[in-house]
Formats: C-alpha cells, sequence, structure tokens
C-alpha cells in the first residue's frame, strides 16, 4: 500500500477497512439476534429442505467474525508506526480513552435495559477485555518484534495458546471459556497477524484480484465449518477459530489491495464508522424491541423494524458517545505529543 500522497509522514488510510468492519459487526449481530427469516415455517421433513435450512444455520458465525476483528485491530494499531514511532502516553490516552468511554457507556445503557454485566461479558465485552490486554502489551510486543521479528512472536503465541487451551480446558466449545485472565492468550496469536498484515500491505500496489470471490468464499466456509463443529462435534471454537484466523490474514493479504483498487461504496465506508458502537448496543436494542414491540407483522416485517430499531440506536450511540470520545482522545492525545525542538540559532 503506498503511503499518503499529501506529503505528511502520516500512514494513508486504508480504503475499505470501515466497509470489512461493518460486515464483521454486520455479522455478529446477525449470529445474536437472527438472519433474515428467509427459510421461516420451512418443514424440515424432507432431505433438501433439511439441507437448506441446516446451511443456512451455519452461514452466521458472530465469534469468527471477531476473529477478523482481532486480525482488523492488530493491523491498525501497528500501521502508524510504520511511519512514526509512538510516543507512549499519546498513544495510551487515545487507545484507552477511544474504547473506555463508550465502553463504559454500553454497560451502563445495557444495565438500565435490563442486560446484567455477566451476560454482556459473555456475548461481547470479553473481545474488548482483550483488546485492551493487547493495547497495553503493545509496546512490549514492539520491543519484542524489533529484536525477534513478529513471525517468531506469532509462533510462539500460537503455541502458548495451544498450551493453555490443552491444560485449562481442552474440550471448551465456546472461544471465551477461559476467563478474563487467560482469554486474551488464547486470542494474541489473531491480534499479532494483523500487525504483520499491516507490515506486508505496507508497500503492497493496489489492484484487483480475479480470485477474491475464491478467497470470501473460503473464509465464509471454514466459519461455516468452525460453526458446525462447535455444534456437532466435540471440536470447539478455541481449536478452530485460532486456525480460522490464518485463512483470514491470508484473505486480508489480498482483499486490501483489492479494495484500494476498487470503488468501494461510501455507504458502506460510512457504515463502518459506527461499527463499534453496533457492536456494543446491539443488543440493549434488541432487549428494548422484546419488551416494547408487540405487533406481529410477519416474521420478514418484523425482522426488519429489529434491525432498523438496532441500527438507528447504534448511530445515535455513535452520535452521543462514540465520536465525541474520539473526538476527546485526538485532542487529549495531541496535547501530549512532543513539541518539536527549535534549530539551534547559526553564528
Amino acid at each position: 500500500m503506498s503511503r499518503d500522497e499529501r506529503g505528511t509522514n502520516e500512514p494513508a488510510r486504508i480504503a475499505g477497512l470501515d466497509t470489512l468492519r461493518f460486515l464483521a459487526a454486520a455479522m455478529v449481530v446477525l449470529s445474536h439476534l437472527g438472519p433474515p427469516p428467509l427459510l421461516a415455517g420451512l418443514e424440515r421433513t424432507h432431505r433438501v429442505a433439511w439441507f437448506l435450512s441446516a446451511s443456512y444455520g451455519v452461514a452466521w458465525n458472530g465469534p469468527a467474525a471477531v476473529i477478523v476483528f482481532f486480525v482488523i485491530s492488530g493491523l491498525c494499531i501497528h500501521w502508524p508506526t510504520l511511519t512514526r514511532r509512538p510516543h507512549w502516553p499519546e498513544y495510551f490516552v487515545r487507545r484507552y480513552i477511544r474504547i473506555g468511554i463508550p465502553l463504559l457507556a454500553s454497560i451502563v445503557l445495557s444495565s438500565a435495559v435490563g442486560i446484567p454485566y455477566v451476560g454482556l461479558s459473555a456475548s461481547i465485552l470479553w473481545s474488548l477485555q482483550c483488546e485492551l490486554v493487547y493495547y497495553t502489551l503493545y509496546p512490549l510486543l514492539l520491543a519484542l518484534r524489533d529484536r525477534f521479528g513478529w513471525r517468531p512472536l506469532i509462533a510462539g503465541s500460537f503455541a502458548l495458546a495451544t498450551a493453555v487451551i490443552v491444560l485449562v480446558d481442552p474440550r471448551a466449545l465456546p472461544y471465551p471459556a477461559y476467563g478474563w485472565a487467560l482469554q486474551w492468550v488464547i486470542g494474541l496469536p489473531c491480534w499479532l497477524l494483523g500487525c504483520l498484515l499491516a507490515e506486508r500491505i505496507q508497500e503492497r500496489p493496489a489492484r484487483t484480484n480475479p480470485r477474491i470471490w475464491a478467497f470470501r468464499l473460503a473464509v465464509w466456509l471454514a466459519s461455516a465449518a468452525a460453526l458446525a463443529l462447535r455444534f456437532h462435534s466435540p471440536i470447539g471454537y478455541p481449536w478452530t477459530l485460532n486456525a480460522f484466523s490464518l485463512l483470514v490474514y491470508a484473505w486480508l493479504l489480498v482483499e486490501i489491495p483489492h479494495l484500494a483498487a476498487s470503488r468501494v461504496p461510501v455507504f458502506s465506508e460510512r457504515l463502518g464508522l459506527f461499527s463499534y458502537s453496533l457492536y456494543l448496543v446491539h443488543l440493549a436494542a434488541w432487549e428494548v424491541f422484546k419488551k416494547y414491540y408487540h405487533l406481529q407483522l410477519g416474521y420478514l416485517v418484523d425482522w426488519a423494524l429489529l434491525m432498523a430499531l438496532v441500527l438507528g440506536v447504534s448511530y445515535v450511540f455513535f452520535l452521543v458517545c462514540e465520536d465525541p470520545s474520539q473526538k476527546l482522545a485526538r485532542r487529549l492525545a495531541k496535547s501530549l505529543r512532543p513539541k518539536p525542538t527549535a534549530p539551534l540559532p547559526t553564528a
């Protein structure tokens, strides 16, 4: 990927990344709230009907979408470092405020509509707890990368994650099965793959790839297979989703240059701007819908109204909370940025 052509030392914005974030957030939402009810009322007595219903059911894998988030997160954190070494006070203030204020606000909102913290933590907050750990460890990880490179670190993190899975609970089915103290270890290889991805795409030219749909189909089929194994076999997400992250890395290595050379819809990029809010508050919006919506207008209409409410609440949350917290983070971080030293006067 090329640098910003405006002559600054800041990295260019990665085209299409907001669209990918929105698609990942939408997959999480649909896995929790339910996909479009296109097969509602279908009798599964016939083999064809059973196959259609089963295939549609495994098409919506929210935990796999979180793995995509992890890889993209590592990419976004490491991307600016490729042009300028972080000033750590500025870095920490910006990271913690951007993620922390909306996170706390979503906990308050969810509690107000009747969602307990324990349920919220098991469904969505576990991934954000991991993110906070990765943000905190990034200076150490960067120092280790300078000495050893990303590949040995990634290999070591996969080995450590596997050791935790084997020693703690090798039969765990959900991905967040190891508690706040160990779950970040399980997801660390996925996040580090994003850091490596940032360096790999840095100088890659923007170009379309005729095989892009093959990559996309492979990612979708792998996510569906992981979901099927999680619910119909003893092989749980801790095993399958870490392997899945390698495929996500290979896909994004092709997808990002492809999107850079394509015309990414402005609409989807704008939707991606509030993908974090969508992730945070979709369960609260769903709770409100269940409590106060008493009409029965048909499967598809009811589902469409639910989705409209979720998007509307998420966008309002973005305007009221997430966007102001981002602006506050930028202002505070800028105030901590070292002032350029004046040149010494010449004789």
